[in-house]
């Protein structure tokens, strides 16, 4: 179901400061947060859990995370940690993607100040149209070519069986296209999510260890197959077609997360040519 995938070090990543929902205002209008320790694994979940609950439908009722100001300050807070932490390092950037001083959600949560049904609407203005804008397609199989009748329905298959696999659908009901931003971004949090709970369970069980590898070899492959070669398009078009709104600010930080997220899984690049401009300097220099 998975490409071959590369097994890295995660040296480059050692625990991170995860800061808490506490927040205040100080005299120019900047943001401070409170800091308070955590693992980089946790904040990483934390993240494409939000992003995930941002490219759902409103109506799927999982807006909780994304309206709540105290779920806002905390997905801040951690986004500050990550981009605190990657720009002191290097890694290839491409031509689609942003450099990690753009991994910032505070110009994102500002435009989500917004009444629910304006925020549905928008929503829908971009990703519920039969058409979408060019690279705004939320489904990741539309990003290629020639993949339609029966080599789509079997590609959905059988992204359908790996999240059975991983246990990711027994609570869920998947729906008919399974390569949807959404569930894809959710998956990877359910991976890592389900890794550090096997993780903790391993020194008295093998077989959670076992599960442990399991998922962090699966993260690697899944973002690498499915993630990486159509993300990077995507934050493109929502950044250049949506006008404004919350997909803007939204698509760079999309652009931003995925070549940190290759680097963090050392997953290879979706193809070799790196824009010149980009090429393994310390991001955020």
């Amino acid at each position: 179901m998975f490409g071959s995938g590369k097994m890295g070090s995660k040296q480059a990543w050692p625990e991170v400061t995860v800061a808490s929902p506490e927040q205040k205002e100080s005299a120019t209008g900047v943001i401070e947060i409170v800091p308070e320790a955590g693992p980089a694994e946790e904040a990483r979940g934390r993240i494409y859990a939000f992003l995930g609950a941002l490219f759902s439908h409103p109506d799927t009722g999982k807006w909780g995370r994304v309206l709540n100001a105290d779920e806002q300050r905390l997905a801040i807070a951690t986004a500050d940690a990550l981009r605190t932490r990657a720009c002191g390092m290097k890694y290839p950037v491409l031509a689609d993607e942003l450099p990690a001083s753009e991994l910032d959600l505070r110009f994102l949560v500002v435009e989500l100040c917004q009444p629910l049904e304006h925020l549905k609407a928008e929503y829908e203005r971009v990703l519920c149209v039969r058409k979408p804008r060019p690279g705004c397609s939320p489904f990741a199989l539309d990003h290629q070519k020639e993949i339609t009748g029966f080599l789509l329905a079997e590609a959905l298959a059988n992204l359908a069986g790996v999240y059975r696999a991983f246990g990711f659908a027994q609570g869920n009901k998947l729906p008919l296209r399974t390569d949807h931003i959404a569930y894809e971004l959710e998956f990877m949090s359910w991976l890592i999510s389900q890794r550090r709970l096997a993780s903790r369970m391993a020194l008295v069980d093998r077989q959670t260890a076992e599960l442990a590898t399991r998922c962090d070899l699966a993260q690697r492959r899944f973002f690498g197959d499915h993630l990486a070669g159509w993300a990077g398009p995507l934050s493109a078009g929502l950044q250049r077609y949506t006008s404004g709104g919350y997909f803007e600010p939204l698509g760079r930080f999309l652009a931003a997360w995925i070549p940190l997220e290759r680097h963090f899984l050392n997953a290879e690049p979706p193809c070799e040519e790196i824009h010149e401009s980009r090429q393994a300097v310390p991001v955020g220099s």
